[in-house]
């Protein structure tokens, strides 16, 4: 139960990962650029890769006012496609944590 009860403390009150974490990904030989912009959320990091020979991809990261990643996202052919979503992580977390305390209740 501890395990369930931590992530959801993680995903509301832990930064998870900074944009300073990113800056690093700038000198791995895949990274084309890695560089930052504020807009009304906070800051955004714009990342460009080489993700396999062929393809190159633009990853964005959504941080809030305090540096709290929001959002992890891309575009494939003009469809955002999410890899991480805060919000939708916090509900997820919260709902594991009720189905398995309805669970551990049953197992008696």
């Amino acid at each position: 139960m501890d395990t369930y009860i931590k992530k959801i403390y993680d995903m509301l009150y832990s930064p998870i990962l900074t944009p300073y974490n990113l800056l690093e990904n700038a000198k791995l030989p895949n990274y084309k650029f890695v560089k930052y912009y504020s807009n009304s959320i906070g800051v955004v990091a714009e990342m460009q890769c080489h993700i396999d020979e062929q393809e190159e991809r633009t990853f964005y990261y959504q941080f809030d006012k305090k540096d709290f990643l929001q959002k992890i996202y891309y575009y494939d052919n003009g469809v955002e496609k999410t890899l991480f979503d805060r919000e939708i992580a916090i509900e997820e977390a919260k709902e594991d944590y009720y189905e398995n305390m309805n669970t551990d209740k049953m197992v008696v």
